[in-house]
């Protein structure tokens, strides 16, 4: 068998090429892939005509793979002699095609979080400035946060109206109220009133 010069660490065996795999006995396997072994580590080794026949699909692609190695080789020769991987004028870096920068692309998020926070800001005091009784601000602003906006409005527009005439003492913290969502429940002074009236017909 003639000597193949190499000066590669690797090779690639093509999954297609195994089906001849499925016409040889085990021995004959193995003196297969001891040919290839020869081949790829220049060594000499007898070889029988049927592991020739089989063996020459695997040098043909051995040898055609071994000539695009040694082009890849010489191209990245030159390149290196000229200072590296050619610069393309319209992409120097050599970031690849699919990759694109954006200019700042943190700066328009933080704008919007901005406006949001203070947004929620605005909207936590208004209710805070409204609720007759205040401890724990921090926890009602988780709750608040928590509440939908719509929830937010109906919480800062009740607040005030139902406790307006109750002692300080019975009003609920205002995490309670928020995570209750007091403003859905009846208002004592209305039951009162409808009963009044409805006592009068």
């Amino acid at each position: 068998m003639t000597e193949k010069v190499t000066t590669r660490k690797s090779f690639i065996i093509h999954k297609d090429s195994l089906d001849i795999l499925e016409d040889l006995t085990d021995e004959q396997a193995g003196q297969l892939f001891k040919t290839i072994w020869c081949y790829q580590t220049t060594k000499e080794c007898e070889i029988s005509s049927l592991i020739k026949v089989a063996f020459n699909p695997f040098k043909h692609q051995f040898d055609r793979d071994d000539i695009e190695y040694q082009k890849v080789c010489v191209k990245n020769k030159v390149n290196g002699s000229k200072g590296g991987r050619p610069k393309n004028p319209k992409n120097p870096v050599g970031y690849l095609v699919t990759q694109k920068t954006q200019p700042n692309p943190t700066e328009p998020d933080n704008k919007n979080k901005n406006k949001n926070d203070s947004k929620k800001n605005r909207a936590f005091e208004l209710f805070w400035n409204n609720y007759p009784k205040k401890t724990d601000k921090k926890k009602a602003r988780l709750s608040f946060d928590r509440l939908s906006e719509a929830n937010q409005k109906l919480a800062t527009s009740d607040c005030g109206l139902r406790y307006s005439d109750t002692d300080k003492k019975f009003i609920p913290h205002a995490t309670t109220y928020l995570n209750g969502e007091r403003w859905e429940d009846e208002n004592e002074g209305e039951n009162e009133n409808n009963n009044f009236w409805g006592n009068l017909k």
